[in-house]
């Protein structure tokens, strides 16, 4: 057996099933090949993109250190990689959800390798449950998260810890080299920085999570979804901790597990309905005749809509790759059910910025906005973009933090400066329409016109 075994997307050395596969297998081993692909971020927005090169710099020099010298190959690169070191396996991840673009799937991944007459060996690493063991008494995924949840919160349950098999690869791995044109430069430990700051969170800020969760001025969240999308965690570890956390704190702590198991839920849905990625779930919305305001669709992305939360969390965005949840509900709904524009534009914008991108997350969190997902919600239920900021940035913290131009303004006016723009000028010399722009559509007139859509259908 001449294997290799490719690590995007699993960026750790600890508690890494891939090595502990690769073990099982030391008697059949001829030669080993450990393989970091690289994807390819020409698209990415600059954040992201070097994000992504930071964390698998870090993962390269953490290799080294233990002497393992991976092959740096690119995408494009591994049929001629493979051809060159005549492999007959590999083995890769056949769960990861948070590749950059979708040609890196497994799917579309093990085709490839196939044609070429090596056998591929997927393993899930990246979710906590196999998806056929989650599926309901007709044998079918639940549509309902509910009772996904009660049906398979129970089957959470600690699991021994993976051997660190890292150390027992050396032997057996071939000296890799760098065959992208990147120059890699010495970077963080950023599985260390990941587990330090999840250490962090369950020790300083699990305990306000389910009162502050949705109050999108707090900072103390705990950015697993980053993690996990970069495999810099296992998701039995996470599992572990907080079930041995559960009984001094079980309402914030399964406040906290309900959120893991939404990511498993919407896993589960991808991984049977893969066509939702780019098409509604529900099949009678798929002939939606959406918006195609182009001006519209760019005010949203750079936070130009004259709704301050809306805004605020777009130019966060945009500048630092993340976006807390309540506010990816509050912007995608904006989008979809303000704008009236497809939330394929939403979900590909998003892709292209957020550091913690989850395809099936991403894809059933904006299908639900849009109303066209499973278990969505119903299409007459339009979040208002006032109340939400009323409700989730009280005192008009968050909005004062990104939106520059209403900094100090009272939080009387600061939700809804359209509304107030006499006393915005003449308290504030803040002029509306010029120094911050005029609401770009009416909150009530959009909800009428997309229930009007929605009914035809």
């Amino acid at each position: 057996m001449r294997l290799g075994v490719m690590l995007n997307r699993v960026f750790r050395l600890k508690h890494n099933p891939l090595f502990d596969e690769v073990i099982s297998y030391q008697s059949e081993i001829e030669k080993l090949y450990v393989i970091v692909p690289i994807e390819d971020m020409s698209d990415a927005a600059e954040i992201k993109k070097n994000h992504y090169y930071e964390v698998v710099q870090g993962f390269i020099d953490a290799l080294k250190h233990h002497h393992i010298h991976p092959f740096i190959v690119p995408y494009e690169g591994l049929a001629e990689f493979v051809r060159k070191y005549d492999l007959t396996h590999i083995l890769m991840p056949n769960d990861i959800m948070s590749y950059h673009l979708d040609i890196y799937d497994y799917p579309h991944v093990k085709l490839a390798f196939e044609k070429r007459d090596i056998q591929v060996i997927g393993y899930r690493v990246n979710h906590y449950f196999r998806p056929g063991n989650t599926l309901n008494q007709k044998g079918e995924p639940y549509k309902v998260f509910t009772s996904f949840y009660r049906a398979n919160r129970p089957q959470l349950m600690r699991h021994d810890k993976p051997l660190d098999s890292y150390k027992q690869i050396v032997q057996y791995a071939e000296k890799g080299t760098n065959e992208t044109k990147i120059q890699w430069q010495q970077s963080q430990d950023m599985e260390c920085r990941a587990r330090e700051a999840w250490m962090h969170f369950l020790a300083e800020d699990i305990t306000h999570y389910k009162a502050l969760t949705d109050d999108v001025s707090q900072s103390d969240v705990s950015r697993l979804g980053q993690y996990l999308a970069y495999g810099l965690l296992d998701i039995h570890e996470v599992i572990n901790d907080l079930l041995d956390g559960y009984e001094a704190d079980e309402v914030n702590y399964e406040a906290y597990l309900r959120e893991i198991m939404f990511r498993e839920f919407y896993y589960v849905l991808m991984t049977y309905y893969p066509n939702t990625a780019t098409e509604a779930f529900s099949e009678k919305y798929r002939q939606m005749k959406w918006s195609h305001n182009e001006a519209h669709f760019e005010a949203w992305k750079k936070g130009q809509t004259g709704y301050p939360l809306v805004d605020a969390a777009m130019r966060k965005l945009n500048r630092t790759g993340y976006m807390h949840n309540r506010l990816r509900m509050v912007v995608s709904q904006f989008l979809t059910k303000h704008l009236f524009i497809d939330w394929t534009k939403g979900e590909a914008y998003f892709r292209q910025h957020l550091l913690d991108y989850d395809n099936a997350s991403n894809v059933h969190g904006w299908q639900w906005s849009a109303s066209t997902g499973t278990d969505a919600v119903p299409y007459f239920r339009v979040f208002n973009p006032i109340r939400q900021s009323e409700r989730f940035d009280k005192n008009g913290y968050f909005i004062q933090s990104e939106v520059k131009e209403l900094e100090g303004v009272s939080s009387k006016y600061i939700h809804e400066p359209t509304k107030y723009q006499k006393d915005l000028k003449t308290q504030y010399q803040v002029i509306i329409g010029t120094d911050y722009p005029k609401a770009i559509v009416d909150h009530q007139a959009a909800r009428e016109y997309v229930m009007t859509q929605f009914k035809q259908l």
